[in-house]
């Protein structure tokens, strides 16, 4: 795939400097000492090098292996898994109990060896996003944006957007973004910095003019190692993404519209 003219920009062609910098605000208003004195700057870009584009190809592989842990307690926790065993450590116990001459101690250590063995065997069929995470390669950078945010030199938070052909309209060529990689450093998700991160994305599509933009088919999270009988929590969230994506695209456009009337 031939690399669309706009992609050739350098980074300061994208605009102005992401809003999520204002964020925290250290200017020359702050009062030397105060409550925000030493907190660094929180900002959002592209990166321009190879350090920071490979740090955030780091976090987004960590964000598979972090994957894992998800996956242990919808197994651990799945209604059906729990009720089963259970009712399994409850009839261990119980014959243990009658037959070891109510000897409660055996009974406590023979339910604690079970509940370890399970939480191995739980691991065990969860290995594999350990794997997918190792798989996670330099070429998902090829033809592709990445957009970063920091927290002073740490990068906390990263969209790695690749493009692909859109519609053609008339005799202009248009292209299509799709995020290949989406994640947040874990301690700070739930900080609205993901979802920023997909309003900066739409941003810069926008500001590419491109034609849609859409998570694609084959991005970071969307391989499944669990069967689709405990996928539920996944496929939710993966939608839930989508939806908000394509809302924010939406309301950009409407924006956009108003402007020019």
């Amino acid at each position: 795939m031939s690399t669309p003219p706009s992609m050739r920009a350098s980074a300061s062609s994208i605009g102005p400097p992401s809003p999520l910098q204002n964020a925290i605000d250290n200017g020359s208003d702050e009062v030397p000492g105060g409550p925000l004195a030493g907190i660094p700057d929180l900002k959002t870009y592209v990166a321009e090098t190879e350090e920071e584009k490979l740090a955030a190809l780091k976090l987004v592989a960590d964000g598979i292996a972090q994957t894992r842990q998800t996956a242990n307690r919808i197994l651990m926790f799945h209604p059906v898994n729990f009720g089963i065993f259970l009712a399994f450590i409850a009839f261990v116990g119980q014959y243990l109990y009658k037959s070891r001459g109510s000897d409660l101690g055996i009974v406590i250590t023979t339910s604690s060896g079970l509940i370890m063995a399970a939480m191995v065997t739980v691991r065990r069929y969860t290995n594999p996003y350990i794997a997918l995470a190792e798989e996670t390669h330099i070429s998902m950078l090829e033809d592709s944006d990445v957009l970063v945010t920091k927290f002073g030199d740490e990068v906390i938070g990263t969209v790695i957007m690749g493009w692909v052909d859109g519609e053609t309209k008339g005799k202009r060529r248009k292209w299509r973004a799709e995020i290949k990689g989406w994640a947040v450093r874990l301690r700070y998700r739930g900080k609205g910095e993901g979802i920023a991160l997909l309003q900066e994305a739409v941003n810069l599509a926008k500001k590419k003019d491109a034609d849609g933009i859409s998570f694609a088919p084959d991005h970071a999270n969307s391989r499944r190692v669990l069967w689709d009988f405990y996928n539920g929590p996944f496929d939710k969230q993966e939608r839930k993404a989508e939806a908000k994506l394509e809302a924010m695209w939406d309301n950009n456009a409407k924006t956009t519209k108003s402007k020019r009337r």
